[in-house]
């Protein structure tokens, strides 16, 4: 074998090996990105809940106007405002996080009246 042949199968060599190394990370790195999505994207799903529970609540006839309420309400629509900022991050796993919010809406909405029912037969 001449030289040329030896140095180019060693580059060869390398060259697949740092391939098969980068490959490995990318993996994991991708892995971590879509984990912090899904969380991220929880993160969001509670939030948004937790927004119309406390709307819900302020709505109603006995805390209607309170001034500490409607400063809680307001903070809570400024930090789901910023989160939507990073919509790409949590909408990487989640395509249909919106439909998603809207079915715990509902949910969060009928609980809610199930606890009235339940408070005024009592």
């Amino acid at each position: 074998m001449s030289s040329v042949t030896i140095t180019f199968l060693l580059i060869s060599v390398l060259s697949v090996s740092l391939n098969i190394i980068l490959l490995i990370y990318y993996r994991r790195v991708i892995g971590r990105i879509y984990a912090a999505s899904e969380e991220a994207s929880e993160i969001f799903v509670y939030l948004d809940a937790f927004q119309e529970h406390l709307a819900t609540v302020y709505e109603t006839p006995t805390f209607y106007g309170d001034e500490t309420l409607k400063r809680l309400l307001d903070h809570a629509q400024e930090v789901v405002k910023h989160l939507n900022k990073y919509e790409e991050v949590y909408s990487f796993t989640q395509p249909d996080l919106l439909e998603q919010l809207a079915a715990a809406t509902e949910e969060l909405e009928k609980e809610y009246d199930q606890e009235e029912t339940s408070q005024k037969e009592e």
